[in-house]
């Protein structure tokens, strides 16, 4: 028989399992009472530590200043509004933009979490943009849930013209900073929309103006900074004094489209898109649950010095050559396995309206008469070249029977101002096809061949079609070469090194561990493989010198061009992979997704990742 202490506990005991039947039944009945309505999906909160579970209806704060480099916003001294976030935030302050410098390319990034290589938004003027294909995140929410209230409010009447379609609510403000954040402060006051967006103008217009410059060095650029500071400060006081605030999850980003021109001082330059001043921007998502993450700025590689020739395009046209005598030796007829590496440093091209580092197709490296195509008739153009392609590298390969049209198969891409090993391997194998395999710091990927693309490289070995012949009596060449150029982005600017050529397949382990080397020495398996290599670091004279292979096949150089010193990071992560490393433009996208726990789709095709909370 039951005391009655023990009596009270057990009612007690069976009153909260009958709670938390009704509970979970009332529960279940809720989240399916609002799966065809409005957005109500729900994220929980922490609870108020007595077992309770105390849910939030998720929403988005979204403000973007355009020109605001991130290291300014974080040495500026009266940024505490800003700064106020960071506690609860996964923040950096060296983010990176698209570096073609136009507003509507980063604004389309950050609006659609795709690059420009798909939204084809290439210029202020929208001209062949591909928004229908990859629509901006306003219409990716809707088409999940069709009732979802979005609103914008743009400084910049292009913004709301071009980026702002799917908003329920959207107005812009011919470029008057003031009142966009008066109409986000009333608007946040009063309406129940769960993204707003804000686009602000007046940081980059201080950067542009005369006799200003985007650094805290520039008095009007400083204190358009301070004071966009001030409108976030009151559009967060506007959020928090929401009467249902208490019953919100908010996402705040605060964030700039892309940075602006400076000169770093050389201490601080070390040539790769971290000195890049137009790419660095800043990126906070801040949430109270978030707790404090900092992304610092990665590791980019292992210094690399020596003097080496800079190879120029037309009229100057630096060129090295081995002779017309030995230049036969660089044949490789039908069935000879064969490796060629190179070290390329790109400089800016004339026309960096794709990007500082953007080229369209002139060749570097090859043993081709001309590079490009040829011709589809017999024999073509036969021979090979490297070719800068985008931010990427091509092989052009052409001649023998089933490949007169030729093969342009692309690597991965690679940075600028810094060092990369590019090199690439054909191999005969047993079923009698010759293969390629490409390598961009060690690291395997074609980009555009057996269906793989720029984003996911194709890891497979790529089959050569036909019986292809490279052999021709054109001379092995490193620099300028005439033929397929696109203008300006054809214009070669860049300095090469370490030119090797071995006569076998170098296997993938030994790309993989000797490819960032500075140098070759005997230790290398291969060694004795060597056709030709050419150090390309003698640092005078009209000479490259072959200190590797039989040949003694060194190379004349010709046409203007001059010895620079050079000291510099070598094989420093790509544009593409810092993405990984770093917040890029187009993540925000796939970050606010995430937040509303909206499943990404393979149809949108989003270029974005998910950064995470400590």
């Amino acid at each position: 028989m039951l005391c009655k202490d023990q009596m009270i506990n057990k009612i007690k005991i069976m009153k909260k399992i009958k709670a938390l039947y009704y509970f979970g039944t009332a529960l279940l009945m809720i989240v399916a009472a609002s799966c065809n309505k409005d957005f109500k999906k729900l994220v929980p909160d922490s609870g108020d530590g007595a077992g309770d579970l105390d849910y939030k209806a998720p929403k988005v704060l979204y403000l973007i200043v355009d020109g605001a480099r991130g290291t300014s916003v974080r040495d500026a001294a009266n940024t505490t509004n800003i700064k106020s976030l960071v506690p609860n935030s996964i923040h950096t302050w060296t983010s990176i933009s698209d570096t073609s410098r136009n507003d509507a390319t980063n604004w389309a990034d950050m609006m659609t979490g795709v690059k420009k290589e798909k939204h084809n938004v290439l210029n202020n003027t929208f001209t062949g943009n591909k928004l229908d294909q990859f629509p901006v995140i306003f219409d990716l929410v809707k088409s999940v849930e069709p009732d979802f209230r979005t609103a914008s409010f743009a400084s910049s009447n292009l913004f709301k013209e071009k980026l702002t379609n799917g908003a329920s609510v959207s107005e812009s403000f011919n470029n008057n900073d003031d009142a966009t954040k008066d109409r986000i402060v009333n608007f946040l006051t009063n309406d129940s929309a769960s993204i707003v967006v804000g686009q602000f103008s007046n940081v980059d217009a201080a950067g542009r103006l005369a006799g200003s410059g985007f650094d805290l060095s520039f008095p009007a650029y400083k204190a358009a900074i301070e004071k966009f500071d001030t409108q976030v400060g009151e559009i967060l006081t506007a959020l928090r004094g929401r009467a249902n605030y208490s019953k919100e999850n908010w996402l705040i980003i605060v964030t700039s489209n892309r940075g602006g021109q400076f000169t770093l001082p050389p201490i601080q330059d070390d040539k790769t898109l971290f000195s890049n001043t137009n790419a660095n921007t800043f990126t906070i998502f801040h949430n109270p649950a978030y707790k404090f993450t900092f992304i610092g700025k990665p590791f980019l590689g292992n210094t690399y010095t020596g003097k080496a020739v800079r190879f120029k395009g037309d009229p100057e046209k630096s060129v090295g050559t081995v002779s017309a005598a030995l230049s036969p030796n660089f044949n490789f007829g039908t069935n000879q396995d064969f490796t060629v590496s190179i070290k390329v440093k790109k400089g800016k091209p004339k026309d960096t309206g794709g990007g500082d580092y953007w080229y369209e197709w002139p060749s570097i490296l090859g043993k081709r008469n001309t590079q490009g195509w040829g011709g589809s008739t017999a024999p073509g153009n036969p021979g090979w070249d490297i070719a800068l392609f985008y931010n990427e590298w091509r092989l052009m390969i052409q001649g023998g029977e089933g490949n007169i049209n030729g093969e342009e198969p692309a690597g991965r891409s690679f940075s600028g101002d810094t060092w990369h090993d590019l090199t690439f391997v054909v191999e005969r194998k047993a079923d009698g096809f010759r293969y390629l395999r490409m390598y961009t710091d060690g690291v395997k990927g074609l980009t555009n061949r057996n269906g793989g693309s720029r984003n996911s490289p194709n890891m497979d070995d790529y089959r050569i079609p036909g019986t292809p012949n490279f052999d021709n009596n054109a001379p092995m060449r490193v620099g300028f070469s005439p033929g397929e150029l696109n203008g300006g982005k054809g214009y070669i600017n860049v300095q090469l090194a370490e030119l090797k050529v071995w006569k076998a397949a170098i296997p993938e382990k030994d790309i993989q561990t000797y490819s960032c080397d500075a140098t070759m020495d005997e230790s290398h398996p291969y060694y004795s493989f060597l056709v030709g290599y050419w150090p390309m670091l003698d640092g005078s004279g009209n000479k490259l010198k072959d200190v590797g292979g039989p040949y003694e096949a060194d190379m004349t150089l010709s046409g203007v061009y001059a010895w620079e010193d050079f000291t510099n990071l070598i094989c420093s992560p790509s544009n593409t992979n810092l993405g990984t490393l770093v917040p890029k433009n187009s993540d925000i996208p796939t970050q606010i997704l995430s937040f509303f726990n909206i499943a990404r789709q393979d149809k949108w095709g989003l270029d974005g990742r998910v950064w995470i909370a400590n």
